[in-house]
């Protein structure tokens, strides 16, 4: 008999998901012969559950939510041994995973595509004893962005995070990073750096519109140290879709690195949207480490 867990945020996407959790449920018995409803009520619920159902009869699994539930699930996965395959519904702000494995961001558009998807391998990135399946960041922009409302949020989309990322660099004070790759040791003054498994950051494809979910790689960009007039030179670019230029940032790929603060700024960093790991950060992709769902 095949067995499928989902779980729901009911809070994610200002609520939205108690008008989608019977319609998914619904869809996924038609899928399976078994589902079972699970409704999060704390942190780390995700998690806990996620790492329960692969050890105990479920074939897949499947969440609703924002990045946030994403990644608790996704952590969940990785603990287990032997993860079981993972589908996921987007109710969040950003959704970066499924701008980039082209899931529709309209719940009932996802919804309706699942008998037709089939699961793709993708990796996943370790930080420290955490992972993430979408990105991590420090500098400036991910201290800002954690300080959105939902009312701006709600108001604006993806661009709330850009408006507010380009009025932090107005004042932001850059850090000294040492990057200990496979190969080199470097040494960065940048206002951010971020390391990406995806295309999208941000809901944004400028960064490293090269990245594909099972490329093995860790695509790490370091902006360079810039004044409020380059910000604003680079805004249109940023704007018009088309890759930053070297001029504003270093591009590299890596499969494991170390990333060290060497001076006494107090940084803190972002995972898929959250706080994350706290310095020095020990990264690494894990390639193909999980099956999603995607339409096909």
């Amino acid at each position: 008999m095949n067995r499928c867990l989902l779980i729901v945020n009911p809070s994610s996407g200002r609520e939205r998901a108690k008008y989608h959790k019977q319609n998914l449920k619904n869809r996924l018995e038609t899928m399976f012969d078994y589902v079972e409803l699970r409704e999060t009520r704390q942190s780390g619920d995700a998690t806990d559950w996620a790492a329960e159902a692969c050890v105990s009869g479920f074939d897949s699994l499947f969440c609703m939510g924002g990045d946030g539930t994403l990644n608790e699930t996704v952590n969940g996965l990785a603990h287990a041994k032997r993860p079981i395959p993972f589908g996921f519904i987007p109710l969040g702000t950003i959704n970066d995973l499924a701008r980039a494995l082209h899931i529709p961001l309209h719940p009932e558009e996802a919804i309706a595509l699942l008998p037709r998807c089939k699961p793709v391998p993708v990796d996943i990135g370790r930080a420290n004893d955490r992972y993430f399946i979408n990105t991590i960041a420090a500098g400036v922009l991910p201290h800002a962005v954690g300080h959105v409302s939902i009312e701006q949020k709600t108001r604006l989309g993806p661009l709330a995070y850009f408006l507010t990322g380009i009025k932090a660099f107005q004042t932001h004070a850059p850090s000294l990073f040492k990057i200990e790759t496979e190969n080199e040791e470097l040494i960065y003054r940048s206002p951010l750096v971020v390391a990406m498994l995806t295309n999208s950051v941000g809901g944004f494809r400028n960064i490293a519109p090269r990245a594909k979910v099972d490329d093995g790689k860790i695509w790490l960009s370091v902006f360079k140290d810039f004044t409020y007039l380059d910000v604003l030179k680079m805004v249109p670019e940023f704007l018009s879709g088309t890759q930053l230029s070297g001029e504003y940032m270093t591009l590299m790929t890596l499969t494991r690195a170390r990333i060290t603060l060497l001076d006494d700024t107090p940084l803190t960093t972002n995972m898929d949207g959250d706080e994350g790991p706290s310095f020095p950060l020990d990264l690494e992709v894990l390639p193909s480490f999980l099956s999603v769902y995607i339409p096909q």
